[in-house]
């Protein structure tokens, strides 16, 4: 049930990011306020495609095991960095069916038939202003090592530094989610960004508890000019660390 929900709590979120459409430039200084819609910026684009890994791992037997669920979310601008998707007839990743919801977004949700990203290869049937679009990504996905490294508990009151180093691999950027039982607190930085630092005050809104969870998401991404728009081609990875326990 946690992996479900992770995974769709995942794609949902890449929904929203994908919303608000920016300049793709990450902030130095990010502001705690900030939530997730932020963190994508492609103010150009008419349509962004993304192929999602999520890993979480989970204890059996006294062995941490990783478990991934692949998914994919799709969004079709109507105008340039817009925030109302139009709709792109049939979307495919790989040969299955993306689920078209009311608002023209497309999401994998189809746990039954796991997706397999040996390659990404996307089928786009095309609809009004939406072009048919055939791309395979072969770039692969990006990679994060460090998860061990994760606390499985830390204080607001101490703040917390993300140690990235050279755990980072194949990416463009990253996103880094630190969420309590109240609020989150997000910021993205440059892949080769040696540490992520979230300070006490940064912290002090997101809520303590032992439901708390530590995401670290490198992606990397693919512009393509098709019939003269611009559409990117999405790979992340999305490594999370659950029942995180977070005390004042």
């Amino acid at each position: 049930m946690k992996t479900t929900f992770l995974k769709f709590f995942t794609a949902l979120s890449v929904v929203a990011i994908l919303a608000t459409g920016c300049d793709k430039k990450e902030d130095e200084t990010p502001d705690n306020n900030q939530n997730a819609t932020e963190n994508y910026k492609f103010t150009d684009s008419y349509g962004v495609l993304a192929a999602i890994k999520s890993i979480s791992y989970q204890n059996a037997g006294g062995f941490t095991i990783p478990v991934e669920i692949n998914t994919a979310v799709a969004v079709f601008p109507q105008a340039a960095g817009s925030s109302t998707f139009a709709s792109a007839g049939t979307v495919t990743i790989n040969g299955s069916s993306l689920k078209k919801y009311e608002n023209n977004s497309y999401i994998y949700d189809n746990l039954l038939s796991p997706l397999n990203f040996n390659t990404v290869e996307w089928n786009v049937s095309g609809e009004g202003d939406v072009p048919v679009i055939q791309k395979t990504v072969a770039r692969g996905f990006p990679d994060f090592s460090g998860y061990s490294t994760l606390p499985e508990t830390f204080s607001l009151a101490s703040g917390l530094t993300i140690s990235l180093g050279n755990a980072i691999s194949n990416a463009d950027s990253v996103v880094v989610v630190v969420a309590g039982s109240k609020n989150s607190s997000i910021k993205t930085v440059r892949s080769g960004t040696a540490n992520v630092t979230f300070t006490s005050t940064e912290l002090s809104a997101i809520g303590t508890g032992a439901a708390g969870l530590i995401s670290v998401t490198p992606y990397n991404y693919q512009p393509e000019t098709i019939s003269g728009r611009k559409y990117y081609f999405i790979n992340e990875s999305n490594y999370t660390k659950i029942n995180v326990n977070i005390t004042q």
